[in-house]
């Protein structure tokens, strides 16, 4: 098995095919992106397709009735011997790009290979390199012949971008019972980058502040209530009271976290469109980005009762100091409402003297010549939490650079996949 490397023809290939996809598997419901994740699997399946059809890959797609555009694919591998290791967390779909919005250099739906080993596009590195990694591996060792000691599941995912839905993504995966075997054993969570390992993550739960003003004529404001002014005063009165509670902690910097837990607006939604017209309704919306040191229902209950008493401070005439107008000169005032999509997500804070870290380090060494550089960071990963606490030894790594997560002009070296197919094969060397 070590002498196994990539096979750069396959994998740019795969890549290229999956690319390719990325106009239908961008991944933002709200905005009409609904991926496809089926196609991105058949690039999978028919790459593999004489090692399933051999029976040395058992493949498995995953999805409810009714979403079966929308899989997940569970490939195993038996091993030689006792005992299961998990390659899980590369997915399918991807965030959406817009080359003249956001200056991409390149077409982002086209894989660029730059002279240098640059690889370039959308998904490069976030998530579809690591998906195309994984199936070269598994290719190889059909071609070769070659078991693992330890039974190896690679799961790839659905719906990693967006938030949970019923019969997608992981949580179906797991619903249907397809964990199971990975449970008490070593799961590599293959969707980060700069190698790591990243041995922390954060929690996030999306919110919406619901602000009703008066709205009116912009020269008569006596009369009106700025929806959009309050709804920006209290947004940053509650990410004021937020890093006041919440502030950084010895764990995190234990953890090499990058950030510390945060909370922010990203979206304001205002159906007025005329200048001169003051806004009555107003939603701003952002998220919590929360390290694992933090009970995530905690945070949301108390974030809830923040605003709750806002809104009572509000209706007793006692706003903060450098509020905007919160009552007419006819009596009527502004509200507040604050609300939580869903249940949110768990970050997750690995084990730092587990077996399958100390084999990541250890695999690293031995492939890229120099020490493991482990850090944190509060991005969100779905269900590592619960894999936690079922008894895996979760540990998370990924390969290209993390810049480039979600933005413009994402890419990645060839190098990186190099080195993250040897790390993969030194893991199943180890294990």
């Amino acid at each position: 098995m070590q002498a196994l490397t990539l096979r750069e023809d396959r994998f740019l290939e795969v890549l290229r095919r999956l690319i390719a996809l990325t106009p239908r598997l961008q991944n933002n419901p709200g905005g009409g992106l609904v991926p496809e994740e089926r196609l991105a699997a058949q690039v999978v399946l028919d790459t593999l397709a004489p090692h399933i059809a051999s029976g040395f890959i058992h493949a498995e797609a995953l999805a409810a009735p009714g979403c079966e555009s929308r899989p997940s694919l569970v490939l195993t591998v038996k091993g030689t011997g006792e005992g299961a290791v998990g390659f899980v967390g590369a997915h399918f779909d991807v965030v959406p790009a817009d080359r003249e919005a956001e200056g991409w250099e390149r077409d982002p739906f086209t894989l660029w290979e730059g002279p240098d080993g640059t690889l370039y596009g959308r998904g490069v590195t976030d998530c579809l390199g690591h998906v195309a990694v994984a199936t070269d591996l598994l290719a190889q060792l059909a071609e070769q012949g070659v078991r693992p000691r330890r039974t190896l599941k690679v799961v790839l995912i659905a719906n990693e971008e967006s938030t949970d839905l019923p019969g997608l993504g992981l949580g179906y995966v797991a619903e249907a019972g397809r964990l199971k075997d990975l449970v008490g054993h070593p799961v590599f969570w293959l969707d980060s980058a700069n190698f790591g390992p990243t041995v922390g993550t954060g929690g996030i739960h999306l919110w919406a502040l619901k602000v009703t003003g008066v709205g009116g004529h912009s020269g008569m404001p006596q009369n009106c209530v700025n929806a959009l002014e309050l709804g920006m005063a209290a947004s940053l009165e509650l990410a004021r009271w937020f890093h006041a509670r919440y502030p950084a902690s010895d764990d995190e910097q234990r953890w090499g976290f990058l950030a510390s837990s945060s909370l922010k607006a990203t979206v304001v939604e205002a159906p007025n469109t005329k200048e001169t017209k003051i806004p009555a309704d107003v939603t701003v919306r952002g998220d919590i980005r929360l390290t694992p040191f933090h009970d995530l229902a905690e945070v949301r209950r108390a974030a809830e009762a923040f605003i709750q008493e806002l809104d009572a401070r509000l209706e007793r005439g006692d706003a903060p100091p450098g509020f905007p107008r919160t009552r007419t000169e006819d009596g009527r005032r502004g509200t507040l409402s604050l609300r939580f999509q869903g249940n949110g997500t768990e970050g997750i804070a690995c084990k730092l003297d587990s077996p399958g870290l100390r084999a990541l380090k250890d695999a690293m060494k031995a492939v890229r010549g120099v020490d493991a550089q482990p850090f944190s960071l509060t991005g969100s990963l779905p269900l590592v939490r619960d894999l936690q606490r079922q008894g895996c030894d979760v540990q998370i790594t990924g390969f290209g650079e993390m810049k480039y997560y979600h933005a413009p002009n994402e890419q990645a070296r060839l190098e990186d996949f190099r080195q993250g197919f040897a790390i993969l094969r030194e893991l199943l060397v180890r294990l």
